[in-house]
């Protein structure tokens, strides 16, 4: 590692910090609001973000990981993040590395990943668990465009 790129690293896990608190704090203070409020407190924050995470998991194929996707309930789920933070918690905590201890993480812009989910819908993903956890957030996917429009509009 060159002395240049260990500031730029330190620099992106800093940012990455930051922004895993700024969804904690929001999610916390979402809490002390009426519950509609609260959630387009959060949506709104999320839908500001250029590109949402999802956890991939490593696959027969070290080459072709496939998009993490859990059952809650009886319903299939995307599990998403808005930052590297709270993915590669629940990643360690879920088992979800490589066999070297590796967590992989895709990143996809807004749009295009609730289009992509929107397609997966028609086979059963029935949600999104944003952040999962004590400071998550989630929503059915045929909800994500009319949340997207409404907080947009405020």
């Amino acid at each position: 590692m060159t002395q240049e790129q260990n500031p730029q690293q330190q620099q992106q896990v800093r940012e990455a910090a930051d922004l895993a608190a700024h969804f904690d704090v929001t999610v916390e203070q979402a809490r002390e609001l009426p519950f509609a409020e609260g959630q387009t407190l959060i949506w709104a924050e999320a839908f500001k973000l250029d590109s949402w995470l999802i956890l991939m998991q490593p696959s027969d194929n070290p080459q072709q990981p496939e998009p993490f996707f859990g059952n809650v309930d009886g319903q299939g789920w995307a599990f998403l993040f808005t930052d590297p933070m709270h993915a590669q918690v629940f990643a360690r905590n879920n088992q979800l590395m490589t066999p070297g201890g590796q967590v992989l993480i895709a990143k996809m812009q807004v749009d295009p990943m609730i289009n992509w989910l929107q397609e997966i819908e028609k086979s059963g993903l029935y949600g999104v668990r944003f952040n999962e956890g004590e400071q998550g957030w989630f929503s059915p996917i045929s909800n994500l465009r009319e949340m997207q429009e409404y907080v947009e509009q405020k």
